[in-house]
């Protein structure tokens, strides 16, 4: 079974077993400390993965990490994901439980790349813009990237809004260069 199948079929079970039981803002809120840790962590990754590395060291680990951190139905779940031999799918299930959740209630992440650092009114706007456009909730995460020179690109799944200064003169100069070989 694939590694996207594995992930989807666990995190369905967790999210489904939150809604039913009404916990689903505190599950959500643990599985993104989860999450986090492990996004940041590459060698804790490779230490779950790593089969040399005993059930009960492992065990020791997600309590050392989890415990008191997040609930209870959370901490059973790293556990039972542990008894099943699938501690190496841990990112995978985490990361895809938010995106199912997000899916569920109306959210959707953009990441947005600007020039400068933006100002909270200019986040603000371009967050209004980006939920009109997609008709969801937006959860932005802002970077800035120099090479843009000005402007903003929004990258919403696999689409791209490129509003940038840079994007804008490419195409100026295409248009210039088509016009060129036009006039010949």
């Amino acid at each position: 079974m694939s590694r996207f199948a594995v992930s989807t079929r666990y995190a369905v079970s967790l999210l489904d077993d939150s809604v039913k039981k009404n916990l689903l803002d505190k599950v959500s809120a643990d599985i993104e400390l989860v999450y986090s840790t492990f996004a940041g962590s590459k060698e804790l990754r490779r230490v779950m993965a790593n089969p040399i590395i005993r059930f009960e060291k492992k065990k020791n680990i997600l309590s050392d990490l989890f415990s008191g951190k997040v609930s209870d139905e959370v901490m059973n779940f790293l556990y039972m994901i542990l008894n099943k031999g699938r501690e190496d799918f841990y990112f995978d299930i985490t990361g895809r439980f938010i995106e199912l959740k997000n899916r569920k209630e109306g959210i959707v992440n953009v990441l947005v790349q600007s020039a400068v650092e933006l100002d909270n009114s200019q986040k603000e706007k371009i967050i209004n813009k980006l939920e009109v456009f997609t008709n969801k909730k937006v959860k932005a995460e802002f970077k800035i990237d120099s090479s843009i020179i000005g402007g903003f690109i929004a990258r919403i799944g696999d689409t791209v809004i490129d509003a940038s200064i840079f994007h804008q003169l490419e195409r100026l100069k295409n248009t210039f260069i088509s016009e060129s070989i036009n006039l010949n």
